[in-house]
């Protein structure tokens, strides 16, 4: 694909109008971005996987195998842009605190694929995330190092997906979108030893709420995929999390019946 849809994006000047909907937007890696990418294809979706210089070498081979059709390869210099950047140092805001802001976070951030986010959730309906919660007193970047609890996030997703959850969020924050519409749904798979296990999340579907800043567990699920939509999340999954990402799509199925 041509980087049409991501200039688009980074651009702010979506033609959502020239979209073929519903769509989703994810990175092709291992684990949560191939099967959301499987998913949607089996439910004629559209699909787009952003990827940036270098990026594909770490695409999952499922993915380079039979979704590499979806593939959009978004240049440097896009990523590099004042509108991703801007994005970018506001999710800082709220990610590396205190002792982890050191002169190199920027490089570190940037090794957990963070830019490439804001290509997926800038724009979305709805963003779907399965992955994992940091430990309070856990450091953001590894989720392994000890920190002042004060410098954990908030919004605790683990890993690069984490950065994609607050940027979507951020958009929610501070007089800019409507809270109520923020669709950030979050399945916790609490995957490695080191994460956060919290019984009120762990093995189930939760919403992010803006306003009191806490996960809001969702006893029928969310909604399934609509619009324009993310699916993201860790390269590592349970087969709990496997069958949640499976169950979004198959539940829209079995309701068409």
């Amino acid at each position: 694909l041509e980087c049409g849809l991501a200039q688009q994006i980074v651009s702010g000047n979506l033609d959502r109008s020239s979209l073929q909907l519903p769509m989703l937007l994810s990175g092709a890696c291992d684990g949560a971005d191939e099967l959301f990418g499987e998913m949607a294809m089996n439910s004629k979706h559209q699909l787009v996987h952003f990827l940036g210089p270098g990026d594909e070498e770490q695409a999952s081979a499922l993915a380079r195998e039979t979704q590499a059709d979806a593939f959009e390869h978004v240049k440097e210099s896009l990523l590099e842009h004042s509108a991703v950047a801007k994005a970018f140092d506001k999710v800082g805001e709220s990610r590396v605190l205190g002792s982890q802001r050191t002169s190199d976070f920027r490089t570190k951030v940037g090794e957990i694929l963070a830019r490439r986010s804001f290509l997926q959730v800038r724009f979305a309906d709805a963003v779907y995330v399965v992955g994992w919660r940091l430990d309070k007193g856990k450091d953001q970047f590894t989720g392994r190092n000890d920190v002042d609890p004060r410098e954990t996030p908030v919004l605790d997703v683990g890993g690069g997906t984490g950065w994609a959850c607050q940027c979507y969020a951020d958009r929610f924050s501070g007089g800019g979108e409507d809270p109520a519409q923020c669709n950030l749904f979050f399945f916790d798979d609490a995957g490695p030893p080191w994460s956060r296990k919290d019984p009120a999340t762990e093995g189930k579907w939760s919403r992010w709420n803006v306003l009191s800043k806490t996960w809001e567990h969702l006893e029928d699920g969310p909604p399934k995929p609509f619009g324009l939509y993310a699916g993201i999340g860790s390269i590592r999954l349970s087969d709990r999390a496997r069958s949640a990402i499976r169950g979004l799509y198959r539940d829209r199925a079995e309701e068409e019946e």
